[in-house]
């Protein structure tokens, strides 16, 4: 027996009233090993099982308030609970008018010990955050606490709500006769019970992975779910897993198996890691285990360990100074896996510096301005299922906001605020954060930090220096989360995921970084003025120029200082010769940017493009 139903058990042995809210809704459910086909006969069996003799439902239609062309506002109606169940009354009534006569006639009378049941509770009285109820509202509230308040012996009052932020508190606030109950989704031996009723063919080792994979899944879903699978039974554990996120995503596709193992430019075991170093200079280790992860994830292996399949297919924390590539290379590990720079998703963990600021990414609380339109993370997620989510300078963030992230790092999935599951399965995530940088704590408190990175730079160029800076970044994240917000269980989902990015300090890493940002740049220009025969080419000196002027400005700031250099000295430039060109109307020209050593400064030579 599931753990809410034991709860709900006892409840109603020692509790006269009880509210229950949550999975109210679904097809089926599993009590007493066996499958009971919906809510109502959920009820029913439990109410017989607790010596109960007959259930007095009320349901509500429409809001509860007001009669929408003819409609009833309440339907009300008796079971008796022997062999043969049987409906004695079915009426339509204004939902005051029933409750009156329970409490005139029903809720203190001796005889037939009753179960009665107030179906839709958050629309017969909806929650005000300000208090101020509408006068009928007000006149149910108060009609059902009388209920409450003289309820008879042996009898019970059970209310049902979709949710409990959307119950009044006058219900169960210092009400020690009243418990509260919240039916969950399946458990996973639930949903391998189901499997194993509904898909008797399937053998044990396929019944353990149908209930790990569908977790979060309603047992509609898994009704859906078994049908589909019965009628043409998955020859393979990739095909059922391609329609189990069928109900979990809404798509079979699965970028992740389309990923190619040998051969092209993205073959993970052999051509990967030089497609990431053509792109992401200087940062060689973080590719290399970035790439070790992506091997799990391909096939199949992650959360393996653990004993927990449903994780996202990723997760890293890349700790570093500012500008040195951690943002850069996610966007990259999106384009790598999804074909897309629109797969990655970034959220500035800045915005997010009050507790209350949760609901940004899950959405407000029910009754809040905003709860209609969802959550940023949850809506985007649910968006795009196959994506790299990246939760920048994590460290800014407040503590309890960080709280949302074990939840999606154990069970790969997140409930929005409106009560609807987004699945992480199928994503990697990321978290970028300056740890190690800093002069002061997030209580603004001094801090080391700064000053130890600086001291270790000092130490010379050599292997060893470079170790002792990926060992001070790695500290500076366990110290970060163990003592000073005091989230040690966050730390342990990074495990050896926690990785640390270089400086910028080589050479040859900044001529490879400012030669492939200039023929980026050449790429940009030809693609938007080509329509005009314009043609644009900078030399590879160039590079030279920029490392002999800016390479110490680019050791302390990072790519950063390097965008702003050519913002400055190529962009500028180039403006002024392209506008001139246009107030000419010349076409057909071709800007050659070179390095003037002479003069030591860049010049702009415009003449014909000779280029078909």
């Amino acid at each position: 027996m599931a753990v809410w139903q034991d709860n709900l058990n006892r409840a109603l042995f020692h509790k006269q009233t009880l509210i229950l809210h949550g999975n109210i809704r679904d097809r089926a459910y599993v009590y007493q090993r066996q499958i009971v086909p919906g809510f109502t006969p959920l009820l029913r069996q439990i109410a017989r099982e607790n010596g109960m003799q007959r259930i007095l439902h009320l349901g509500v239609t429409g809001d509860g308030r007001g009669n929408r062309e003819g409609e009833p506002w309440a339907v009300e109606r008796e079971e008796l609970l022997n062999e043969d169940t049987v409906t004695l009354r079915k009426t339509g009534k204004n939902p005051a008018r029933v409750l009156a006569r329970w409490l005139k006639e029903e809720i203190e009378r001796p005889g037939p010990r009753t179960l009665f049941v107030i179906h839709y509770l958050d629309k017969l009285t909806p929650y005000v955050s300000s208090g101020l109820y509408p006068q009928d509202v007000m006149d149910n509230l108060s009609l059902i606490q009388k209920l409450i308040e003289n309820i008879g012996p042996g009898h019970r009052l059970l209310m049902v709500a979709l949710r409990d932020t959307m119950i009044p508190v006058e219900y169960y606030a210092d009400a020690p006769g009243t418990s509260v109950h919240r039916i969950p989704l399946p458990d996973r031996e639930e949903r391998r019970f189901y499997f194993g009723q509904s898909l008797a063919q399937l053998n044990p080792d396929q019944l353990d992975l149908l209930a790990n994979l569908t977790d979060g899944l309603h047992f509609l879903d898994l009704i859906n779910l078994s049908s589909d699978l019965a009628s043409d039974r998955p020859g393979s554990t990739g095909d059922m897993k391609k329609r189990i996120n069928r109900y979990r995503l809404g798509t079979q596709e699965d970028p992740w198996e389309s990923l190619p193992l040998t051969g092209g430019a993205k073959g993970l075991l052999d051509t990967a890691e030089g497609w990431f170093l053509g792109r992401v200079k200087g940062q060689d280790h973080a590719v290399r285990d970035i790439l070790k992860s992506l091997r799990k994830a391909r096939a199949g292996l992650t959360g393996v360990a653990s004993g927990q399949t449903a994780k996202p297919r990723g997760v890293f924390f890349f700790a570093g100074p500012t500008g040195v590539g951690k943002t850069f290379l996610a966007k990259k590990l999106a384009e790598f896996l999804f074909d897309t720079g629109e797969a990655f998703l970034r959220f500035d963990m800045s915005e997010f510096k009050e507790d209350h600021s949760v609901s940004k990414l899950i959405g407000s609380p029910p009754g809040y301005v905003g709860f209609e339109q969802g959550g940023m993370l949850t809506n985007a997620v649910r968006d795009r299922p196959f994506s790299v989510v990246l939760f920048d300078e994590v460290e800014k963030a407040h503590p309890r906001i960080l709280d949302i992230f074990l939840q999606i790092l154990d069970d790969g999935r997140l409930t929005d605020s409106r009560g609807q599951t987004v699945f992480f399965t199928e994503t990697v995530i990321i978290f970028t954060s300056n740890l190690g940088t800093r002069a002061t704590d997030s209580r603004g408190r001094p801090l080391g930090e700064k000053h130890e990175l600086e001291q270790i730079l000092e130490t010379g160029d050599s292997p060893r220096r470079i170790q002792a800076i990926q060992a001070h970044f790695r500290q500076a994240v366990q110290d970060f989360f163990t003592y000073e917000i005091s989230r040690p269980e966050l730390l342990n989902r990074f495990g050896a995921n926690i990785i640390p990015f270089n400086h910028i300090e080589s050479g040859a890493v900044q001529y490879d970084i400012f030669v492939s940002k200039l023929r980026e740049i050449e790429g940009g220009f030809n693609d938007k003025y080509g329509g005009a025969g314009h043609r644009l080419h900078i030399e590879d000196t160039v590079a030279d120029y920029f490392i002999a002027r800016h390479g110490d400005q680019i050791r302390r700031f990072g790519g950063r200082g390097l965008v702003n250099a050519i913002e400055d000295e190529i962009i500028t430039l180039l403006a002024d010769y392209l506008l001139d060109c246009e107030s000419r109307n010349e076409r057909g020209r071709r800007f050659q940017i070179v390095w003037h050593r002479t003069q030591n400064r860049l010049i702009c030579d415009v003449v014909p493009n000779r280029e078909p």
